[in-house]
């Protein structure tokens, strides 16, 4: 049994070693340097064509997981080592900074005296002590709230404080760091960073995610997502210019049916169920793409017939995605279907090859092309209007998905970090002691931190207080007047 408490306190005293605490933080920080020397978004295949002539070095590269430095087995010891130790050695000493916070010394007596760095003596009349213990108080109420006052006989005493927590600010950031520190190693490994490849039209469960030691596996989403559409916008030079998708989610438990959907674009993403989908990229699919046609009645003379046409080139309800065989049907009944696309046709550009088949079943084919889009209605006359507005190549998004399941929980240790460094160093706990005896008011004062200023203050306190007992001239601090009792007579 002694042998395990002797354990025991050897690793109490590790733990709460201040030496400790900073050899474990000079070590994570040496591993995020040493991590900036070798790319981290490579995988770990490629670091070993890297390293393969030596095989010791690749076999230390692969130890130490050098190719995902944040994800190792090293680093995450070190963090949770950390934790430990700020955990320790914020038990070990915050019950006795507690204690002290709410059990000072409140009476300064001859013995504690001899404790203070501030000490201050204003000798006053022994005629009017008697007077002025009112007036002592009322100046000590000054400092903040009255803590504590005591009589013994002659002699009285007062103590007042100031920011009496601002000690604790320092336990605070301990706090917080063990809060984002464990949140964050919490979501390295519950946490879903990866990347959807989802082609028009179709549908997509498993993400391909890489994760700790850069090892990458599929993540069941628990649900499809969909991408209805997607649409590629881009400057004259054909350069890309923005790119957005038409998602929708479905849902296993609703037969398939739309659970959430939204247009999705840079920095506009789609978030369902701690899941958060960004648009991150565009891959087009090879072999695959669709021809855009138009299909309009053709006018008569009359100025309704002519206006209706024009309104149909104009819409983009007009507009049909075809891929090639594909048919469609308008409502009088006739049937066009894209059969061949030919790059050039006699010098005339890129032309496609069209097949009518009207509503008697009479087939006609005819050819459109992309740089005449008047050449139907001039020259073939038909009743409907084929206009040829190029190709629609097929596309897969790129959707990158993240879930951060305790990034609440890292922002609430922000907020508490922030307040502990305000608390550390724009707060300093200090104290004021009096004492008043016959002839003599004895002040003192203690300062945790920013001593220099606490000096500054405590000299201009101590000679306001001695030029308002001896009804002197009082100097201007910026302190507020305190009124003298005034003296009885003597019987």
């Amino acid at each position: 049994m002694q042998a395990l408490v002797g354990v025991v306190e050897l690793f109490w005293r590790v733990f709460t070693s201040l030496k400790v605490a900073f050899a474990i933080i000079f070590g994570l920080a040496a591993g995020c340097f040493w991590g900036m020397f070798f790319d981290q978004t490579k995988t770990l295949e490629e670091h070993r064509s890297l390293w393969a002539e030596a095989q010791w070095k690749s076999a230390a590269f692969e130890f130490f997981e050098l190719h995902d430095v944040f994800h190792s087995w090293w680093f995450g010891a070190l963090t949770i080592l950390l934790i430990i130790g700020l955990a320790a050695i914020s038990i070990d000493r915050l019950p006795k900074i507690w204690f002290d916070i709410h059990q000072p010394e409140r009476k300064m007596n001859r013995r504690h005296e001899q404790f203070l760095s501030f000490i201050a003596r204003v000798k006053v009349a022994k005629s009017t002590s008697g007077h002025i213990s009112s007036v002592v108080e009322r100046i000590i109420t000054r400092k903040g709230n009255l803590l504590h006052t005591e009589r013994e006989g002659e002699v009285q005493y007062w103590f007042n404080e100031r920011d009496r927590y601002s000690r604790t600010g320092v336990y605070l950031i301990h706090i917080a760091l063990i809060v984002i520190m464990s949140s964050s190693f919490l979501t390295t490994f519950y946490g879903i960073d990866g990347m959807l490849m989802i082609p028009e039209g179709e549908e997509a469960r498993y993400v391909r995610v890489r994760g700790p030691g850069g090892y990458v596996y599929n993540h069941d989403l628990g649900f499809s997502v969909s991408c209805q559409d997607f649409r590629l916008k881009t400057f004259i030079d054909s350069a890309p210019m923005d790119f957005e998708s038409d998602l929708v989610i479905l849902e296993p438990e609703l037969g398939g049916l739309p659970a959430a959907s939204k247009t999705i674009q840079v920095n506009h993403p789609l978030e369902y169920k701690g899941y958060t989908f960004y648009q991150a990229s565009y891959q087009p699919i090879s072999g695959e793409q669709k021809v855009m046609l138009d299909l309009c009645e053709r006018p008569d003379d009359t100025i309704e017939s002519i206006e209706k046409y024009r309104a149909c080139k104009m819409s983009t309800e007009s507009i049909y995605h075809l891929a090639i065989g594909d048919k469609v049907t308008l409502a009088n009944g006739a049937g066009y279907v894209p059969l061949e696309v030919i790059e050039d046709y006699m010098g005339l550009g890129q032309a496609l090859r069209v097949e009518e088949k009207n509503a008697a079943g009479v087939r006609t084919r005819f050819l459109v092309f992309r740089d005449y889009p008047k050449f139907d209605e001039q020259v073939r006359r038909g009743e409907t209007i084929v206009g040829f507005r190029g190709l629609d190549k097929v596309y897969a998004t790129g959707i990158q998905v993240g879930k951060s399941p305790f990034i609440n929980v890292i922002f609430f240790g922000f907020v508490l970090l922030f307040v502990g460094l305000y608390m550390s160093y724009f707060m300093s706990q200090r104290r004021y002691w009096v004492r008043l005896e016959p002839g003599m008011v004895t002040l003192g004062g203690a300062a945790r931190w920013h001593k220099e200023a606490f000096a500054k203050e405590f000299d201009e306190w101590s000679l306001w207080v001695e030029a308002i007992v001896n009804k002197s001239e009082k100097p201007d601090f910026g302190h507020a007047e305190v009124d003298l009792p005034e003296e009885e007579e003597d019987e």
